[in-house]
């Protein structure tokens, strides 16, 4: 996993059709200091402003205060009522962690009565207000517009394609799935909260599903650090036998993934060519680059086919596991 960007200015998105209006730039700042600042009940004094109805925390906003009016159990609709919407579409990962621990015993997937009817509620929102709205779907993953790669396995590409024309019956426009990291089956109350939106591909979103991932206290890549994870690799008369990922804390990110699985499987060989390509040069050059770890961009790309920063770890696929190798192999040296 890798990890994503959950600023404040991460965590609203907008129409284009104003956006060049001075006005309208002046209210996508207020909206984002209110953000910074966590004084979210704020923005309900936005709420009339003209160009509210341009921004996705108040297009999501009024179309679930409405909503609740259709919530059969009113326990549920009561407490739906009640709780902080502003703080549940843009608030940070943390604070989402904090509504669910809040909300669990209501909110949240139980033996409640009627439970189904506010999931279907949920399910409908988020497929009429996001994914089903193509114009504001698109400014949703211009998010992640520096995320190239899945950053639940960091194996796949994610890019969306708009294409101007399409062919046959073929699909003009292709974008990865919108993945709630807490399943809104569970905790449909999240179902467009942004903290617990993520773009992911298709294999890692169907293989995660429904899985309780705050019962199984996973780490989101909005919260997680590079250092929390870390690719171990087994050595063997110079090849490299078997790949595991080690975890700082008990999260199950990976088993839920079945990420070593995949890394094993799928990646041996890549994993080997780089290491084969390592032993082939010269002993000088590669005592004074393992031993010296302060190789120049260029160079590691030359080697490892990949990015040296962490900071890019969202641009190519494996380059997570790969800057591990690398570390590994220098630790070896010293």
């Amino acid at each position: 996993m890798i990890k994503v960007d959950n600023s404040a200015e991460k965590r609203i998105f907008h129409l284009t059709k104003y956006e060049n209006e001075q006005e309208f730039k002046k209210i996508k700042m207020d909206i984002l200091n209110i953000i910074r600042k966590k004084d979210y009940k704020k923005l309900i004094g936005l709420e009339k402003n003209k160009y509210s109805n341009q921004f996705s925390v108040f297009i999501f906003y009024k179309a679930i205060k409405k909503s609740i009016n259709l919530i059969k159990n009113l326990t549920i609709k009561r407490r739906l009522q009640q709780i902080d919407w502003f703080k549940v579409l843009v608030g940070d990962i943390l604070e989402i962690r904090e509504l669910i621990k809040k909300e669990k015993k209501i909110l949240i997937k139980s033996n409640i009565h009627n439970f189904s009817n506010y999931k279907d509620i949920f399910e409908k929102l988020y497929k009429e207000q996001l994914s089903g709205k193509e114009e504001l779907k698109k400014q949703f993953f211009k998010l992640f517009e520096d995320l190239n790669v899945c950053p639940y396995c960091n194996r796949n590409f994610i890019n969306p394609i708009y294409k101007e024309n399409s062919v046959g019956t073929d699909n003009k426009n292709q974008s990865p799935d919108i993945e709630h990291f807490f399943p809104k089956s569970i905790y449909p109350f999240l179902s467009l909260s942004i903290s617990n939106l993520l773009p992911s591909c298709a294999f890692c979103n169907k293989i995660k599903s429904d899985v309780d991932t705050y019962k199984h206290n996973c780490l989101s890549p909005y919260e997680i650090k590079n250092s929390d994870f870390r690719f171990d690799f087994t050595l063997k008369s110079e090849r490299v036998k078997e790949v595991k990922l080690i975890s700082k804390t008990d999260c199950k990110n990976s088993e839920i993934l079945h990420l070593e699985s995949l890394y094993n499987e799928v990646h041996s060989k890549y994993i080997n060519d780089i290491f084969d390509d390592i032993l082939k040069y010269p002993k000088s050059y590669y005592e004074k680059s393992m031993k010296n770890f302060k190789l120049i961009e260029k160079e590691y790309k030359k080697v490892f086919r990949n990015y040296y920063d962490e900071k890019d770890f969202n641009k190519q696929p494996l380059s997570k596991m790969t800057k591990d190798l690398y570390n590994q192999i220098n630790s070896l040296t010293k």
